[in-house]
Parts: C-alpha cells; structure tokens; sequence
C-alpha cells in the first residue's frame, strides 16, 4: 500500500516538473518575441515633424522690418496666375453672381416655327435687347442698343454680347427664349480650381478687381479685368516663423521669476523688437518657461536642451513670415488668414512606439526614478 502510494507521488511530480517546464519553456518563447517585438517598435521611424502655420496674405497687406503701425504696402507679395477667362463672365462679376441662373424669358410666338437660319437672323435682328434687359433683368442694363449676337448651336443655342464684353447664354425651350448668366463656376471646375459652397464674394474696384474667398478651402482668388481676357489669380500662403530665435543659457532649472535673463532682452533687440518697459513677463507654472505679453504681441519662451528658444504666438498682432529663401518680413495678422496645417498622421507603429514610451514615463514615475540629478 505504501509503495502504491509512493508511485502515485511520483507520477504526479512527474507530471507537474512536466507541465512547470512546458510553461517556462512557453513563457521564454513569449519573452523572446516580446524582446524583439519591443526591438522592433522602438525602431519605428520618428514621426514628421508638423508643418509651419500658414498666412494667406488678402488684398491689401502691411509689411515692415519690424512691426509698426506705419508699415507701407508689401511689394514682395505676388499672386499666382492661375489662368484667363473670357470676358463673357463679367456679366456674373458685374452682379456678384457666380451660378449661371436663369435672368428672363421671351415668347417666341410664331418664331418658334421658324426654321434654324431664319430663327438666328430674328434673334439678331428682331427684338430690342436693350429695351428688354432694361425691363426684364433686374438690375442689369446693356451699354450697346445692338449687341453681338454669336451662334453657338444654329436653331437653338445663341450668345448675346455686350460691348463691354460681358455675355448671356440664350436657348430656345419649346416657344420660348431663356437667356441665362454664364457660369462661373463651371469655368472655375474646367480649370480645375473646384470651389466650396461656402463662398464670398466681394468688388474690389467696379469692373476691375473682384474678390472670391473660399471659405471652406481657406483659399482667395481675384479676378482682374483688361481689355482681352478676365486673369484669375491664387493669393499666396506663407510659411510663420513662429521660432524668432534661441541662445545659450547656463541658468538652472527652475528659472528665476524676478526677470528675463539679458541674452533674451539682446535677442529681442537683434530682431529690431526691443521689448518695452510695459512688457508683462509672467513665469509658466511648470518653472521652464515665461509667457510675455507686449501691446498686442505675444511671446512665450521655452528653456530646452540648454538654450533659450522664444517663440512668437499666433495670436499676436504682427507675424513674421518667410516671403522667400532671403526676405522675411513682419505682417499685420489682420491681413490674412491663419491656415493650420493637419497634425503628422502616425502609422500603427509609431502609435505603439509613442504608447509605450508614455507607459516606460509613467511606469519611471510610479517608482520614483527621475531624469534629472537630485539636487
């Protein structure tokens, strides 16, 4: 009986050093593989860094070295041409219009029986645009008593011609004429320049200058007139320099409350914006950084890897941006729109880096280990 039981001990020890192996055998296999797996996050390639803000400068834009309220008119700001349009579309800039709607219609009568040549010589010829404009369209009058009549489709489709230039489709729907505005926006999707339906639009100089604003694509366009064709113009985005400049720094964390160390105050004066003696320099709680406010200006300033950074917000009255590979220059932030670029798109990977760097933060912080000596 005693040797059964001894036998039956010995099986199950057997069993257990058996199954105990076989778990850490498991166990080391999935150690291994986490081992390499962490290898292979942590070696996730670093994450873009996030674009510049950008400033669409409008219409009338203010620029300087420095920024002052007297600043002249910014020479250096050149739309882009996109392309040219007819001057057909200056009826839809004449009335702020840009659909190609439906303006009035004519009874043809007994027209409407005639055959396709003789119906395009009595559109031509037999009736008093001007009169009928001046009764029908709302607003809209035709500087010619005889304007050019262009046969698009014969029977059908015509265009009236005005001698500034500006036409009106016509079309021939049962017995009766429809004469439309041109579509604007149709001539803007050809050229592959889409617009929202968040649209404004404004007159910058009557019968010359005309402003579009895309609302929704943060995007303005102008149209300029001449004697041939309607340019249409992209006005520029410009990058902010939001970093204005950085120096050395031998002060210890934290940073003293009293006032901004001198090589701050040099750097200000190296960038012709000396901080008045109003300034407001307020210390950040977390004891590396101040927040100055000056007029309408703002800056913060940031102590990193041993050196000083100041930075210019966003919010401030005057921003400096990168006109070109040589010129900067400081521009009333009235005068444009402050585009923010999307924040970097992080692959699954560099999502697993960035969780388990924040979980090793937390888990050092949980136990009390510290970047930084002990004072």
């Amino acid at each position: 009986m005693l040797k059964q039981h001894d036998s039956i001990v010995h099986q199950l020890n057997a069993k257990m050093k058996s199954v105990l192996k076989r778990l850490f055998t498991v166990l080391f296999i999935l150690l291994i593989i986490g081992f390499f797996f962490c290898i292979y996050v942590m070696q996730a390639p670093p994450v873009a860094e996030p674009e510049q803000p950008k400033l669409q400068v409008h219409v009338r834009t203010a620029v300087r070295g420095r920024p002052t309220v007297n600043s002249g008119p910014i020479g250096t700001t050149k739309n882009s041409h996109l392309y040219s349009l007819d001057r057909t579309y200056l009826s839809n800039l004449n009335n702020s219009i840009l659909s190609g709607e439906l303006l009035f219609n004519v009874v043809l009568g007994v027209r409407a029986k005639y055959n396709a040549p003789l119906l395009d010589k009595e559109v031509s010829t037999g009736f008093d645009w001007q009169k009928m404009f001046a009764e029908s369209a709302v607003g809209i009058r035709l500087n010619s008593k005889t304007p050019k009549i262009k046969v698009v489709l014969s029977g059908q489709n015509w265009l009236l011609t005005d001698s500034t230039g500006a036409g009106y489709p016509m079309k021939k729907t049962g017995d009766q004429l429809e004469i439309y505005l041109p579509d604007l926006l149709e001539a803007f999707d050809l050229n592959r320049m889409i617009l929202s339906n968040d649209i404004e639009f404004s007159v910058v100089e009557p019968g010359k200058k005309w402003l579009i604003t895309d609302n929704k694509h943060l995007q303005n366009y102008e149209i300029r007139s001449d004697a041939k064709k309607l340019d249409v113009y992209k006005h520029p985005k410009y990058p902010i320099q939001t970093l204005l400049f950085e120096v050395d720094s031998d002060s210890q964390l934290p940073l003293p409350e009293e006032k901004l160390p001198d090589e701050l105050y040099k750097g200000f004066i190296s960038l012709d914006i000396p901080l008045s003696p109003k300034a407001q320099v307020i210390q950040e709680e977390d004891g590396v950084s101040w927040k100055i406010t000056d007029g309408k200006q703002k800056y913060t300033i940031r102590h990193e890897d041993s050196r000083f950074k100041a930075y210019l917000d966003l919010d401030s009255g005057w921003l400096l941006l990168k006109l070109n590979d040589r010129l900067k220059a400081w521009v009333q932030s009235e005068r444009g729109t402050i585009l923010m670029p999307p924040e970097p798109t992080l692959t699954s990977r560099q999502q697993l880096k960035k969780d388990m760097l924040a979980f090793f933060a937390n888990l050092k912080n949980m136990v009390g280990i510290s970047d930084q000596d002990d004072p």
